[in-house]
């Protein structure tokens, strides 16, 4: 008789193996990459068929990370498993290595198909999920919530997965994780950090929500912003004309010294960017029009 462990524990266990090993900043004595890169070694034990890594093309990576299937069956176990993952990734966020950011990296992604997952059951809407590493937003209607944690791959951006639960209009809990991006300058949508969210007075007929956010492009430079979310029937969508004229997103970048404020009023449908530096103050102003958001020339 055997007890089968779940393959998420066996890359756990790896890397908290091998995590006293490693050195911050300048040194790590891993000596088979490849092995720990891998999200399980195949096992002839089982007839259930076991996810395996080979290479080191990340795309491939998360491929096949997302069509493994999740052996825990309960929120509980799944919730459980989860946070080992975040564990272990706090664990080697000090670590140096392009093996250490290859697992670093496969570990976010398998943490992603556990948490869309586990955010499609309703318990996660009375049990919300809490851990050092995660942050969570909510709409104010709870229509929306966004569970956000740092990569840690090892650059000077802190970027960030996001994964977004929401209520579909026809009732339906779903969740996603927004890969896609197609920002333009000095930022990167889905890799920012939500701060809030608002929902909005819309005219569409579907739910449109503002989301406001933050990010780095390295170092000392900083950025915030803003965009419109739209939930159509039992979809999230990123790609909603927010600013007019085909823009879907308004930033603004600052550096360390410098205060970038974004405020938003529900009864004007007022969003507000208020730039100081030293004794200069900027204010950037729009209203949400039931459509977009129209920018105000004093």
């Amino acid at each position: 008789m055997y007890k089968r462990k779940s393959i998420i524990y066996v890359i756990v266990l790896l890397c908290a193996l091998f995590v006293v090993n490693c050195t911050p900043a300048d040194k790590n004595n891993i000596e088979d990459p490849i092995d720990i890169y891998s999200i399980a070694k195949n096992d002839t034990s089982t007839e259930n068929d076991i996810v395996t890594i080979s290479g080191s093309n990340p795309i491939e990576v998360r491929k096949r990370i997302a069509e493994y299937v999740i052996p825990e069956t309960s929120f509980e176990a799944k919730r459980k498993t989860f946070y080992n993952i975040l564990d272990t990734i706090y664990l080697l966020k000090t670590c140096t290595g392009q093996s250490i950011y290859n697992v670093i990296d496969s570990l976010n992604y398998m943490a992603v198909h556990y948490l869309t997952n586990i955010l499609m059951d309703k318990k996660s809407l009375t049990s919300p999920l809490k851990h050092k590493l995660l942050k969570r937003v909510s709409s104010y209607d709870k229509a929306i919530n966004v569970y956000s944690w740092e990569e840690y791959l090892g650059v000077d951006m802190h970027t960030n997965i996001c994964v977004f639960q929401y209520m579909g209009t026809n009732g339906r809990l779903c969740s996603i994780f927004n890969v896609d991006d197609d920002s333009e300058g000095d930022f990167n949508f889905s890799r920012s950090r939500i701060m809030s969210l608002y929902k909005l007075s819309s005219e569409s007929g579907n739910p449109l929500y503002l989301a406001n956010f933050m990010g780095n492009y390295g170092n000392k430079n900083h950025f915030k912003g803003s965009t419109i979310l739209e939930i159509r029937d039992d979809e999230l969508f990123f790609d909603y004309d927010a600013f007019g004229g085909d823009v879907k997103y308004f930033f603004m970048n600052y550096t360390d010294g410098e205060i970038l404020t974004t405020l938003f009023s529900y009864k004007s449908q007022e969003l507000k960017y208020i730039f100081k530096q030293l004794n200069v103050i900027v204010e950037t102003r729009f209203i949400f029009n039931g459509q977009t958001f129209e920018r105000q020339i004093d």
